[in-house]
């Protein structure tokens, strides 16, 4: 035999583990006993001596990073789940990838990870084992279960804090006073907004073409113009108080000639400059410290739908290519039920009156 097995004893089950000449070291537990992991490992090395082609995790990874055209940060976020995966899967050929070394796996992960966090590196994990079936590389797709986690009541602004929110950025950090006021009205992202050049703004009609953002940097990359999320510009509808607004914010020499928010052309490396007066203005107003995502994209549908806007016209406001994205921003105020219900008040039901 060209390997010689190794069985090992794991703390609920067995283990083989073979080092075969020309391939990855080779290790896969679970087994219930020691005679079923030999046997295993026997056949895994008959496998192997055969011929047939095999793939390891880790180069499975390297063929999905090569055929995905993902924008940089989302690859630098992969680069990052994958620097904790590779040590403990990355070996593993993409067959023996089961529910057993998945459960191995998350043994392995911090203990104060959130569910949240632990789901982001199995969602990697089914991205690269899908990516292999789909090109035949795989026979099936193992299950890999995920960490429940609990549902996150979302806050946002009423038009009552809105107001109070764009009353005060306008006094005490007028500077900023566009971007919150484009923010609120609009429910643009955080990068859509630094991106709104003078190119984008439209008189006639009064409209916003969102067709780009500005990409967080990172200590080796600055800030970039890149496309929109999805790819896909879209046409905003603006109102003459939002040209109003972007008119004062030119004419008070805060914009630059191609930026309104930039005036040499160059962004903030991680698009925080905003988070200074925004918390200035919150704490001394006393408004709920909301961060720019809740401010803007929740609290604009969230107060749509509340006011009977349908999910349609929330969808295309906030540019979401799927009606699902948008429910999960669309969150209702207290009175949208109430509303409801007196609406459908009968006009004069037979029990009024009884009983004075």
């Amino acid at each position: 035999m060209a390997a010689e097995i190794h069985i090992r004893k794991l703390r609920t089950s067995w283990q083989y583990d073979f080092k075969y000449p020309g391939k990855p070291r080779v290790r896969k537990g679970g087994y219930r006993t020691r005679q079923a992991a030999l046997a295993a490992g026997r056949q895994h090395i008959a496998t192997l001596e055969e011929g047939v082609c095999e793939i390891t995790v880790a180069e499975a990874y390297e063929r999905y990073l090569a055929a995905t055209t993902m924008k940089d940060r989302a690859r630098d976020t992969y680069d990052h789940h994958w620097r904790r995966i590779e040590p403990a899967l990355g070996h593993y050929l993409i067959e023996d990838v089961d529910v057993s070394a998945l459960d191995r796996f998350k043994e392995g992960l911090p203990s104060r990870w959130c569910a949240r966090t632990v789901n982001h590196h199995l969602t990697l994990i089914r991205a690269i084992l899908g990516f292999m079936w789909k090109r035949g590389k795989l026979k099936y797709l193992p299950y890999i279960p995920k960490e429940p986690v609990p549902t996150k009541h979302q806050d946002w602004y009423t038009q009552e804090e809105r107001d109070l929110l764009l009353d005060g950025m306008f006094r005490l950090h007028p500077r900023w006073y566009l971007f919150f006021y484009l923010t609120c009205r609009q429910g643009l992202r955080r990068g859509e907004v630094y991106a709104i050049s003078h190119r984008q703004v439209r008189h006639i009609p009064p409209c916003l073409i969102v067709d780009q953002q500005v990409q967080l940097g990172t200590k080796q990359r600055p800030a970039k113009l890149i496309t929109r999320k999805t790819g896909e510009a879209f046409t905003l509808e603006i109102t003459q108080d939002v040209l109003d607004a972007i008119s004062w914010h030119i004419s008070q020499g805060y914009a630059g000639n191609e930026f309104l928010f930039s005036k040499d052309g160059r962004f903030p490396t991680w698009l925080d400059s905003y988070m200074r007066p925004l918390k200035s203005v919150q704490t001394k107003l006393g408004l709920r410290p909301l961060g720019h995502h809740a401010i803007g994209r929740h609290s604009v549908a969230s107060q749509a739908a509340t006011g009977g806007g349908s999910i349609k016209a929330i969808q295309a406001q906030l540019g979401h290519r799927s009606e699902q994205s948008t429910h999960k921003y669309a969150h209702l105020g207290s009175k949208a039920q109430l509303r409801i219900v007196e609406a459908l008040t009968p006009v004069s039901p037979p029990h009024m009156g009884i009983g004075r």
